[in-house]
């Protein structure tokens, strides 16, 4: 099976949302904690008729943080940390009402739901958006089981719950933060090497077509020069003059990479398609290009990929509402893969039809024997497109044929 390796960012991306999306289910698991300690230690009190009444936040906050685990997304982290703060607040008020020795000897049990607000984690798909959320959750969390305690009267005691909670989950993205940073630093330019290696192999080319025509012309004029005693003729002076000329002329560097391989079209095509888009507002990032050198592909197939490459970036540019997208080219076991990818609004799969995937790109794809493949959440969308190299199953029958 063909595969290709995701870019940088995009692996980056997938890693910080997986542990947003671990946070939250760990804040999900602690909420349902903090029913079961509730109601054991009424039990064990003997004060279960304000029971319901304080059990009535937690199912509030249970409700929106399953609502941010299944949702992810800007306005469902801000309803959210709003929600589960007013929540945390009353289960404070009402379990020390109902309660009134449910903070001895600690806090633990009254900021449970202060301290799962910390686990609000990334919305956008990046380190340093895990940061500020959750240090907006933090700052709620503590914020909300303090105020509880002004409101009926008790010092305020928070715990370190809350506060530990966020300073681990901070550490974790600023190391992914610091590691990606690293990994720029360290990792090379690897297309720039490339053409800084064409073009150091496309000049050696040259130095040896060089010398090879200095060589067969000059040299060998020089030598009939000495082999006369005498004066030289007309013709030996129009073949000099011939070969001075053809020495002297400018050669033109063919733009072909290493081997004599021609560039494919769709190189430029897709260069071209890359630049265009600047005009809407949208930078693309073309890598990978050149991994068409030297793999047939038919018209057809260049053709759809390239109106369904079109398609997915006019997508991004009506619906993502990002200014940045990378396209990116690779090609394995004989299999072309494109991969448009951004880091800007996400749709359902159930969406797909609405945006015209189906029509615009996946009906390209595949009939030219292709498939595709999609990716979206809250970090973005990738768009995967994959047809086989070579001529089609009809085509290469004729030629054989």
């Amino acid at each position: 099976m063909a595969s290709i390796t995701l870019p940088r960012d995009v692996a980056s991306s997938t890693i910080v949302a997986g542990i947003a999306t671990a946070s939250r289910a760990v804040l999900v698991a602690g909420q349902l904690a903090a029913v079961v300690l509730t109601v054991d230690v009424a039990l064990d009190r003997g004060a279960t008729a304000g029971l319901p009444l304080v059990l009535a936040p937690i199912a509030a906050a249970l409700l929106l943080s399953v609502l941010l685990l299944v949702r992810p997304g800007l306005l469902t982290a801000a309803v959210f940390l709003v929600g589960a703060g007013a929540a945390s607040t009353a289960f404070v008020v009402l379990g020390i009402h109902v309660l009134p020795s449910l903070d001895d000897p600690s806090p633990y049990i009254l900021n449970r739901l202060g301290t799962g607000i910390a686990l609000v984690g990334a919305v956008r798909g990046s380190a340093r958006s895990g940061i500020l959320w959750t240090v907006a959750g933090t700052l709620v969390g503590n914020g909300s089981v303090a105020l509880g305690q002004l409101i009926v009267d008790r010092p305020i005691e928070i715990g370190l719950g809350p506060l530990l909670t966020g300073l681990v989950l901070v550490l974790v993205y600023v190391v992914l933060a610091v590691a990606r940073v690293q990994a720029k630093r360290r990792i090379p330019d690897l297309d720039a090497l490339q053409r800084d290696l064409e073009t150091a192999e496309r000049r050696g080319a040259l130095e040896a077509r060089s010398a090879a025509l200095i060589h067969d012309t000059v040299l060998a004029d020089l030598a009939a020069v000495a082999a006369r005693s005498g004066p030289i003729d007309d013709r030996l002076r129009r073949s000099l003059r011939a070969d001075l000329a053809l020495a002297v002329r400018p050669t033109p560097v063919a733009e072909e990479p290493v081997g004599g391989i021609p560039r494919h079209r769709l190189v430029d095509e897709l260069v071209e398609l890359a630049g265009r888009y600047a005009w809407r507002g949208l930078t693309v990032q073309l890598s990978g290009a050149e991994t068409l050198t030297g793999h047939p592909i038919d018209d057809g197939r260049a053709e759809a990929v390239m109106g369904a490459t079109r398609a997915a970036l006019d997508n991004v540019v009506a619906h993502a509402g990002t200014d940045r997208a990378e396209v990116v080219v690779g090609v394995r076991d004989g299999t072309l893969a494109v991969l448009v990818v951004d880091d800007g609004r996400g749709f359902d799969a159930v969406d797909a039809d609405r945006l015209g995937v189906r029509g615009s790109i996946r009906s390209r794809i595949e009939g030219v024997g292709g498939t595709v493949r999609l990716w979206s959440g809250a970090e973005g969308t990738t768009v995967m497109m994959s047809v086989p190299l070579g001529l089609p199953h009809d085509e290469a029958g004729e030629v054989l044929g």
